[in-house]
């Protein structure tokens, strides 16, 4: 007999079961979700969305959050998401956060990248990796472009290497380094869109002087028409870390739709269009943040720290129907002494974007590590009220411990991600554990469906928390 508490999960939530899975902690291999039986497939589906949706009549209920009530409001029936697409599907978010192997003792290189298709096949690759890395890079976005966002599959014929966004979360070598290979040589990027960046300001040691000069001199040189610098100062550094050029604001967090120069003016948010009404919402940038359409600064701080330069990582929210993503680079929150806590500053000021409900999926910031994931932050990505929300990690061996128990910890204890996992690209060496850690050791994909209403990580199927 099931339980009235089983009946709300099942209908009014439509939580995934949650089978035993290996311990997820254990090296090298930490466990792969594999087929974790999350999944509510429909088999007579061809791979792609559900065509009719399925979304059931919607209903008005009590929705059960493990030993108290609330009132769910008007929710829909049952999800069932229907077979997991192979691959990108037009009307729908592909995401894949991509594996950057480390490279070749005793030189290894950490690194970390992402790729973002939108509804309309609009490509976005969010942070390159290091040096060694405009490789694996090259060959996500040569993958995207031959194989799936073809004519043949209801997109726009693409160049092969054609992507229309780069987002460079901050100046670090192991999100910035392989920039310059990816926009020069024989094989480059082509960029139609933009390059969008914290601003060439509030610099100094706490940057990699190398791969800064090198994607300053470049966005200042052949890329100067993709140059989307979100913060400004008067001057700007001159791409050297000699002088700090202190930011005076940040004019690119109110640009409205980046696609489109005629409501510049409007003092909008900013926004990247993804098509079918999706979008990726720039939140904050350099120690700035959105408020509504007002961008307030946070306490000041330095530029020696490497942890300073992470805190003036971009932060974006992607959003597409009911399914939203959080990502914000290495925004530091510790607070502690060169570690400043712009994840609270930033948590707070977004209170209404992120809402009661926070996100669906969020990206760990600073690759799992304790310096940031605070509980300001945590709370308003994943407020604990029973629904399954994960949560992603960008990480290869060369970021040894992470990620951090610290992190793990923050985000796994309390049942407050409803039954969902932490899922990364690679546990490193020393690394914490759980139960709830997975280790996909390879790519890590993220694929709504149903227009936003679910979406698919790693073999298990979700319902979108605000569906």
């Amino acid at each position: 007999m099931r339980t009235f508490a089983a009946i709300c999960c099942s209908v009014l939530l439509g939580c995934p079961t949650s089978p035993a899975i290996d311990d997820a902690g254990a090296a090298p291999d930490a466990g792969q979700l594999g087929d974790a039986g999350l999944s509510l497939t429909d088999a007579g589906t061809d791979g792609g969305p559900d065509p009719a949706g399925d979304a059931g009549a919607e209903d008005a209920g009590v929705a059960w959050d493990g030993g108290l009530t609330f009132d769910a409001g008007v929710v829909k029936g049952p999800f069932d998401a229907g077979s997991q697409p192979g691959g990108p599907v037009p009307g729908e978010l592909t995401y894949w956060q991509l594996e950057l192997p480390p490279g070749v003792i005793p030189f290894p290189r950490s690194g970390e990248a992402a790729v973002l298709v939108g509804a309309d096949g609009t490509l976005v690759v969010i942070d390159v990796g290091n040096s060694n890395h405009d490789d694996e890079v090259r060959a996500a976005v040569r993958e995207l472009n031959t194989q799936w966002l073809t004519a043949a599959r209801g997109y726009r014929a693409r160049a092969p290497l054609e992507v229309d966004w780069v987002i460079l979360t901050h100046f670090h070598a192991d999100h910035v380094g392989a920039f310059e290979r990816l926009t020069s040589g024989a094989e480059p990027l082509t960029i139609t869109g933009g390059v969008v960046h914290r601003g060439f300001v509030d610099v100094g040691p706490a940057v990699n002087e190398a791969d800064f000069q090198q994607v300053c001199a470049r966005l200042r040189g052949s890329l100067a028409a993709k140059n989307v610098a979100l913060c400004t100062g008067a001057p700007e550094s001159a791409c050297t870390v000699s002088t700090r050029a202190p930011a005076s604001g940040c004019p690119g967090l109110t640009l409205g739709d980046l696609s489109r120069p005629d409501d510049d003016a409007l003092g909008l948010a900013s926004f990247i269009p993804l098509g079918a009404g999706a979008r990726l919402e720039l939140l904050g940038a350099g120690g700035f943040a959105l408020e509504g359409d007002v961008v307030a600064a946070a306490p000041s701080f330095g530029v020696t720290d490497v942890n300073e330069e992470n805190a003036r990582s971009v932060v974006g929210l992607v959003r597409h129907g009911a399914f939203r993503l959080l990502f914000a680079g290495d925004l530091s929150g510790s607070g502690a002494a060169g570690e400043p806590d712009v994840e609270s500053f930033v948590a707070r000021r977004q209170a209404a974007s992120l809402g009661a409900l926070g996100v669906d999926v969020t990206h760990a910031n600073h690759h799992a590590r304790k310096t940031s994931s605070n509980a300001t932050w945590v709370q308003a990505a994943a407020p604990v009220d029973g629904r399954g929300r994960n949560v992603i990690a960008g990480i290869n061996t060369a970021y040894v411990n992470s990620p951090h128990q610290e992190t793990l910890d923050a985000w796994l204890s309390g049942g407050r991600l409803g039954g969902g996992r932490f899922v990364v690209t690679k546990r490193a060496p020393a690394a914490g554990t759980s139960p709830l850690l997975v280790d996909v050791n390879g790519r890590v994909t993220v694929q709504t469906v149903q227009q936003g209403d679910g979406y698919w990580l790693e073999g298990a199927a979700w319902p979108s928390v605000r569906r």
